[in-house]
């Protein structure tokens, strides 16, 4: 008998501006390693900036012109890497908490701090038109993606839950609104309403929702996690120390997670940031002033990650 070919999955993590540039790159560089179209995973798996990769892919657009858009040789491309995420800074933001009940969660252990503290900050309040545009660009407004399995990771903020969105098993609603719904980073973006539930970024729970995968007949799982570092290094800036701080505990996550795909029997191939990444990306991911120095640093160090 002919060995079973494999069962490909792709994971996209969140990672704001700089995650995106980098993970972007990083894909570049594993199709060519791989001999390998990401639009031809089983499952993608999106969460916040991974999130508009992933439905990206799933509606069929190629790696390579979104290489192209970061270059700016994609005259066609809608996308204004300098504008449409608002900044370095978030707006001024609203009155009201993101979700108070996430915080009560967390009183009583029902879900991590973290989660419990972002549910604490105030309500967001980019504008959010910019990603509504580029994806109702790529699939009809209103549909989802032709990619059966794109999973776009959010999380309920009454239950703390995350939802993959586009799975059988969750609210269907337009990919537009699924990618806002993941992108709703706390304090910075509006959560979303729908069909009675308010919806959050996914990375509030997990940076990449790897462990989704458990359970599926995926053989094995790429998993770019812009969000997690192994590096134990120790930068002088405070804002640089609070940014590690928070990987640490992103990377902890990732994982958790790939330990668990790794004992259901899955090959993992992982890719996170390496040293000239993060002295690339600084300590705000969402700075779209660093987006083109993420982007040809990660091209160099992921090519010799992947070779």
């Amino acid at each position: 008998m002919s060995p079973q070919p494999e069962r490909r999955a792709l994971v996209l993590g969140c990672g704001g501006v700089a995650g995106a540039a980098w993970s972007i790159a990083a894909l570049t560089n594993l199709e060519r390693s791989l001999g390998w179209d990401a639009r031809e995973a089983e499952v993608l798996i999106g969460t916040s900036a991974g999130a508009v990769l992933a439905a990206l892919l799933g509606a069929g657009v190629s790696v390579a012109q979104m290489a192209a858009s970061q270059r700016g040789e994609a005259p066609d491309c809608i996308w204004d890497h300098d504008t449409a995420t608002g900044g370095a800074l978030p707006p001024l933001p609203g009155l009201s908490l993101t979700a108070r009940s996430l915080l009560g969660k967390g009183l009583r252990g029902e879900v991590s701090v973290l989660t419990a503290l972002v549910g604490g900050l105030p309500r967001g309040r980019a504008d959010m038109t910019p990603f509504t545009a580029l994806i109702d660009s790529v699939v009809p407004a209103g549909a989802w993606a032709p990619h059966a399995n794109t999973w776009i990771m959010a999380v309920d903020a009454g239950s703390g839950e995350r939802l993959a969105l586009g799975r059988d098993d969750a609210p269907v609603m337009p990919l537009s609104t699924a990618v806002c719904a993941s992108y709703a980073v706390p304090g910075w973006c509006p959560p979303v309403s729908w069909q009675g539930r308010t919806l959050l970024d996914g990375g509030i729970v997990s940076p990449v929702s790897a462990d989704m995968l458990l359970g599926t007949d995926v053989t094995e799982a790429i998993v770019l996690a812009p969000m997690a570092s192994s590096l134990p290094d120790r930068p002088r800036h405070p804002a640089a120390r609070i940014e590690r701080r928070v990987r640490r505990y992103m990377t902890a996550i990732v994982d958790r997670e790939v330990a668990a795909l790794e004992a259901a029997g899955m090959r993992v191939i992982r890719l996170e940031p390496g040293a000239e990444d993060l002295q690339a990306i600084g300590y705000n991911m969402m700075d779209p002033r660093r987006r083109r120095q993420v982007f040809d640093t990660a091209m160099r160090t992921t090519r010799q990650a992947t070779a």
